[in-house]
């Protein structure tokens, strides 16, 4: 069956991290038939030249879309889903790694699965390097719990995914939701009775990086976390004791220091 994969990239990512990344994909025991890959406004000279490089050695997978200025995920995402042409997409970011049966997986299940609409799987964080950190990032697997679930996280691990284009497109695709682009799609997808599922097994090495918790953390995140549950219990996915619930705990916790911050999240998060 063929597939599309689904990338964004921006001036602030390293060159070495996006060629591990784009090795991983051509490494697969399932290559996709496109790689879709969003410029999300100018990029460094290495990251053009690198992205010339693999265009040039690989021109039949590659489609580059250039947008010309910084957007953010949620619009390139956008943009890049239009140039697909495939109905299963894969989601992959820019500076984590594929395990090489990752494809072959997810697309033998969603073959086997037409109820399915998103597909998501165990990630494997690593700092520097693949295997240097034992930690996972389980979620639970069936639909019926992810509804649960959904009213309190993010049900599925983004850079994991595999979508049916024509479904997510069905319910508006990626929207300029910063932060919560992917939250709020599966929310929609939900909503309009789609289904999600996760693969138990880790399928996905996925780079933390030293600023990982400065990013879910601060007054910045806090703002967009709060908008983000107004629309949640807008579109009655939470009640109001629960919007008034998720207000109480997360608010505090994401303005604590990060060292602390950072203690909670390897001890309990995963």
């Amino acid at each position: 069956m063929k597939f599309s994969v689904l990338m964004s990239v921006y001036s602030k990512e390293r060159a070495e991290f996006l060629a591990s990344s784009l090795e991983s994909i051509l490494e697969q025991t399932l290559i996709p038939n496109e790689i879709v890959l969003v410029k999300d406004g100018p990029l460094t000279e290495s990251l053009d030249d690198l992205l010339n490089d693999f265009s040039r050695k690989y021109p039949h997978l590659f489609k580059i879309v250039n947008l010309p200025q910084n957007v953010g995920l949620g619009k390139a995402l956008s943009k890049g889903l239009e140039v697909t042409t495939n109905d299963l997409v894969a989601r992959m970011d820019s500076d984590d790694i594929c395990y090489p049966n990752r494809f072959l997986e997810q697309v033998t299940f969603m073959e086997s699965h037409e109820d399915i609409s998103v597909l998501g799987s165990t990630i494997q964080e690593f700092d520097s390097m693949p295997g240097d950190l034992s930690s996972f990032r389980y979620l639970p697997e069936n639909h019926n719990e992810l509804i649960k679930l959904i009213k309190y996280r993010n049900p599925l691990n983004h850079p994991t995914v595999f979508f049916r284009k024509s479904h997510v497109l069905e319910v508006g695709g990626y929207k300029d939701m910063q932060l919560f682009e992917d939250y709020y799609l599966w929310v929609r997808l939900i909503v309009a009775g789609y289904k999600i599922h996760n693969l138990s097994q880790p399928l996905l090495h996925f780079r933390t990086g030293n600023n990982m918790i400065g990013r879910r953390s601060g007054t910045h995140y806090v703002v967009k976390e709060i908008r983000f549950l107004k629309i949640l219990r807008k579109m009655g996915v939470i009640s109001y004791s629960e919007f008034l619930l998720s207000l109480a705990t997360k608010v505090p916790f994401r303005l604590l220091p990060k060292s602390v911050i950072q203690f909670f999240y390897k001890k309990f998060a995963r």
